[in-house]
This record gives C-alpha cells, sequence and structure tokens, in this order.
C-alpha cells in the first residue's frame, strides 16, 4: 500500500473516523485535494467495505464551473463511484444572507452534501482539507483576533463530516495525484490576493518562511495540536461548571448563578459565556472578545436586573442572583402583563385564568383536629366564616403590601418578590389573591395573614393552584 494511503489509513483508524460498511459521500470540487481524497478512500472501500458517493456542487460563479462538473462526474465514473451534482447561484444567496462569497459558497456545499447524504443514506460526509489549510485556518484566525477554539482550527470531525486528509500536505497530496496518474482542476479564484486566506498563502506564509521560519507551517501545526488538546480539557471543564451552577430556566433556558460565577477565573468565566451563548441557539458567528469583555463587566455591576444585546439576536439578561444569554424569538415571547388582570373566584369551584397561566380550585371543607394543613406554595387554607368574599384574583399594583403570616407588619410586595428571587420579567405574572382590598396569598410563593386557620375554626376554604407547564417549570 502507498505511503500516502497508509498515512490517511493510520488516522481513520487512530481517531475512529470510519467503521466498516459505512457508506460515505465525499465532497469533490475537481481540485488536487478532492480527487486525492476520493481516490485514497475508493483504495480503501474494499478493506472496509466502504460504499462511496461522490457530490460536487456548481457554484455558478465562473465560466468554467460546468467543466469542472463534467470533469468530477468523469472521474467518479472511471472509479465505479455515483456522483452527484448540484446548482446554487451563490452570488445571490450572498446578498440575500449579507455573506462574503465564501462563507455563502461554504453553506450552500453542506448543505447539497447533506442532501446528498440524507439521499444515500450515508453516515459520513468526507471533504478534502489538508494540512495547509489548517495552517491557513488558524494564521486568519490569528490575525482575526480569535481564542484558544480558533487556534485549534479545522476539527479533524465535526458530527458526521470528516477530513481524513488532515494530517497529509499539499505537496504530498500533489505527489500522490502525479504518482497515479490523476489530472485535477486548478480554481484560478485561489491564487488571486482579493481573499484573506489566499493573501495569508500567497503572500504571508512564503514571506514567514524565508525570513522567520522555514518550518513555519509545522510550527502553527505543532500550536493547532497542542491547543486543541488543552481546549478539549477546558472544555470539559466548563461543562462541568455549567452542569454544577446551572438550572433550567421557564423557557428552557440554562440560569447560572451569579455570584458562583462571577467567583470562577476569568478564564472559566469566558468558557461558560462561551458555553451559554453557544447553546441559545444563535450561534457563536461574530461573538468576539470584547463582548465576552462587556457581558463580564454587565455581570460585575451592582445593579440588579436589565440585559446587554449581543450579535445576531442574542442576549444576556441578569436578575438579582442569577443570569442567562436567550434569543430575541425566546425573549420576545410576552412575559410581561400590559393590562391589568382581574378575575373573581368561583367559590367553590374551578377558575381559569389562561393569562397568567393558572387555575384555581376552591374547596369547602368541615374543619377536623386532624385535618392536613398542605404546603402553602400551591395549597392554601382559609378560615371559610372570616374570610371576606368576593375573592379575586389580578396582578400586581403599584405600592401594593401584604401581611405575611407568622409576622407583624406590612411588607412591600416588590420587597417580598426580592426576597423570593423571582425574576423581574416574571413579577407581572405572579397571581395575588384578593380578600376586602387585602392581598391573602402570593399564588405559588406565600400566605398573608389573612383569616387564618385556628381552633375554633368550623369550615375551611381550601384553594389549589395548578400552573401550567409553560408558565412554571
Amino acid at each position: 500500500m502507498p505511503a500516502f494511503t497508509e498515512k490517511v489509513e493510520q488516522l481513520l483508524k487512530r481517531k475512529n473516523l470510519i467503521a466498516p460498511e459505512m457508506r460515505i459521500v465525499v465532497g469533490v470540487s475537481g481540485g488536487a485535494d478532492s480527487v486525492a481524497l476520493l481516490s485514497v478512500l475508493n483504495d480503501l472501500a474494499p478493506k472496509y467495505s466502504l460504499k462511496l458517493y461522490a457530490a460536487h456542487l456548481n457554484h455558478l460563479l465562473r465560466r468554467e464551473a460546468g467543466e469542472d462538473a463534467a470533469f468530477v462526474q468523469k472521474f467518479a465514473r472511471s472509479l465505479g463511484i455515483p456522483a452527484f451534482v448540484g446548482y446554487a447561484r451563490v452570488s445571490r444567496l450572498s446578498c440575500i444572507y449579507k455573506l462574503s462569497i465564501e462563507e455563502a459558497g461554504r453553506r450552500a456545499r453542506y448543505q447539497f452534501f447533506r442532501h446528498v447524504a440524507k439521499k444515500v443514506g450515508a453516515q459520513r460526509i468526507a471533504v478534502g482539507h489538508h494540512a495547509g489549510d489548517q495552517v491557513e485556518t488558524v494564521m486568519f484566525n490569528f490575525l482575526r483576533g480569535t481564542g484558544p477554539a480558533g487556534i485549534t482550527g479545522i476539527p479533524l470531525q465535526n458530527r458526521e463530516i470528516i477530513r481524513p486528509l488532515l494530517g497529509v500536505t499539499r505537496e504530498e497530496i500533489e505527489e500522490f495525484c502525479r504518482e497515479r496518474g490523476l489530472e485535477w482542476r486548478t480554481d484560478a479564484t485561489n491564487l488571486t490576493t482579493e481573499y484573506m486566506r489566499n493573501r495569508i498563502r500567497v503572500e504571508l506564509l512564503p514571506y514567514l518562511r524565508r525570513f522567520f521560519n522555514p518550518r513555519v507551517e509545522r510550527a502553527v501545526l505543532q500550536l493547532a495540536h497542542i491547543m486543541s488538546e488543552e481546549n478539549e480539557f477546558l472544555e470539559g471543564l466548563a461543562k462541568y461548571m455549567l452542569r454544577k451552577l446551572g438550572e433550567r430556566g421557564r423557557e428552557g433556558e440554562i440560569q447560572v448563578h451569579l455570584t458562583d460565577f462571577l467567583s470562577l477565573p476569568l478564564a472559566l468565566q469566558r468558557r461558560l459565556l462561551r458555553l451559554l451563548i453557544k447553546k441559545s441557539g444563535a450561534g457563536l458567528k461574530d461573538v468576539g472578545y470584547q463582548h465576552y469583555d462587556s457581558c463580564i463587566s454587565f455581570l460585575q455591576e451592582s445593579q440588579v436586573g436589565g440585559e446587554m444585546h449581543l450579535p445576531h439576536g442574542n442576549r444576556i439578561f441578569k436578575e438579582s442572583n442569577y443570569f442567562w444569554v436567550s434569543t430575541g424569538s425566546k425573549q420576545d415571547k410576552p412575559t410581561i402583563v400590559k393590562e391589568q388582570i382581574k378575575r373573581d373566584l368561583n367559590i367553590p369551584g374551578i377558575t381559569e385564568i389562561p393569562e397568567l397561566g393558572v387555575t384555581i380550585q376552591a374547596e369547602i371543607k368541615p374543619y377536623q383536629g386532624n385535618f392536613y394543613f398542605p404546603p402553602e406554595n400551591y395549597q392554601v387554607c382559609f378560615d371559610y366564616d372570616k374570610i371576606k368574599l368576593p375573592l379575586c384574583v389580578r396582578t400586581r399594583q403599584k405600592g401594593d403590601r401584604i401581611r405575611t403570616f407568622g409576622l407583624e407588619g406590612k411588607k412591600k410586595v416588590k420587597k417580598l418578590f426580592t426576597e423570593l428571587k423571582i425574576p423581574l420579567s416574571e413579577r407581572d405574572l405572579v397571581p395575588l389573591l384578593i380578600s376586602d382590598g387585602e392581598i391573602c396569598w402570593v399564588v405559588g410563593y406565600k400566605r398573608g395573614a389573612a383569616a387564618p386557620v385556628t381552633e375554633d375554626t368550623r369550615q375551611v376554604l381550601l384553594l389549589t393552584a395548578h400552573f401550567s407547564q409553560s408558565f412554571r417549570s
């Protein structure tokens, strides 16, 4: 077996990138790297019982793009491999989604590859990134200003995407093709310096080789390898800390205890923020060092509550004791009631208040000495003969106060909400039970002092609150 093929196979085996009898879609542009990739996987296919499919996307950007597609089809046919050709007007996608031509093309390619994989039932998609691409990516990310994740470069595997050629150089690939007598297509745009990646390859790396380090590529790859291992360790530590400090919120977001978060080392704080932003759904694109720095400053401020906007609809929300990251689409769901909600209670009977996500059941029971007093958060008992009817449920008003059970005097509802750690965004949704203008029960949280059950009580009014899942996690 040729040395090149052995090198690729060792990487596939060492990193468990493939398994016997897998179906693999191979992205083939027609360049030397993708031609070598399809050829070497075809060499290994009998040994591992692999089924290969070639996929080529015409970006409709160059006049000769049609010739590239025909070349790929002919090459795949010579190997007995089915070929799929797709078309995407990348220039239009770039305008619609406000992306660079490079980014629009990349997204279109992977979308097409996944479409083919789904169609043929493939478990892997192999693409032809090699060591030179890795060097360019690390340098590109470094020059933009990146963290450890960016220095790790291109991952060997990202879900179903695998990159079997990351361990070989462009020179090794072209030598393999020449030895095999394989032709390939050259994309003229790869030689221009219009794109930053091309300038790194055509101008910067030759300059560094000549004046600083003849083996600069090796040094960059070594750095990427070291950072990949350390980044994996730190990422695991951050995930552990997130499980330890985080709680699932009402809308499914992860809420993190603020004091515990701020006690962590700064490096771990950034890691946790990165994880939270990534999990929020809007992704990490365009989120850089300055954003993480601003987030941490925002969380350190003494002011209780507030929010800060991040790229692509992400927002970070802070309450008195915890914070979370969410997309605008999640948080824009109406959580603050603009109009006062007020509903009379059916006694006995059931009263539904869908605006507040609660149903309250009222029962009148004879009091007995062994009567069970339920917990006061979702059930509460009053002396039926002493409580003043009718009862109603409403939302909070400015200046509300409550006589709390077992304490003298009154307390502001606003202060009680703070003590109970009720988020600012939820306070206008908390039902309050009112009797003759007095707050008798902060439903789901705290009982008031009105009409307590005593030894002289003959009948008990038992109220039970049922919250819908979307309103109470």
